[in-house]
């Protein structure tokens, strides 16, 4: 993963052979023209929970027609500033009554989900 500085408030993310933008909204310096970071991080919850739902139902034999997951958060008032609650809906409108919570246990063992549980060290290196 490599992160281009395009000016202004606006980078490009290149990794492997795909690329998205980052960006500000208009209102924070920006030209809205892609995701923020913390958009960026609650679509990769969302993204990573998704997958693992699909994948478990698919396995399971379960419809996955209709499937979303949403995915908000809250700002923490004490410092330092981050992320203090994410709140992670999935919308599995078939899902039968005694498959849902295998469903739940699965959408809680994503990638992204136990990082974020088990928070890893993060090392900034100036080069």
């Amino acid at each position: 993963m490599r992160i281009g500085y395009d000016g202004g408030c606006r980078f490009t993310a290149a990794c492997r052979s795909h690329e998205l933008i980052i960006d500000q909204p208009t209102d924070n310096g920006g030209s809205d023209e892609g995701m923020t970071p913390p958009e960026l991080m609650a679509a990769s919850l969302a993204g990573c929970v998704a997958f693992y739902v699909a994948r478990y139902c698919t396995q399971a034999g379960i419809d996955t027609t209709g499937l979303e997951v949403g995915c908000d958060w809250t700002v923490a008032e004490d410092a330092p500033r981050r992320i203090g609650v994410f709140t992670v809906e999935v919308d599995l409108p078939s899902v039968p009554e005694n498959r849902r919570k295998a469903v739940e246990r699965v959408a809680n063992q994503c990638l992204v989900h136990a990082t974020l549980m088990h928070p890893p060290v993060i090392d900034v290196v100036l080069k």
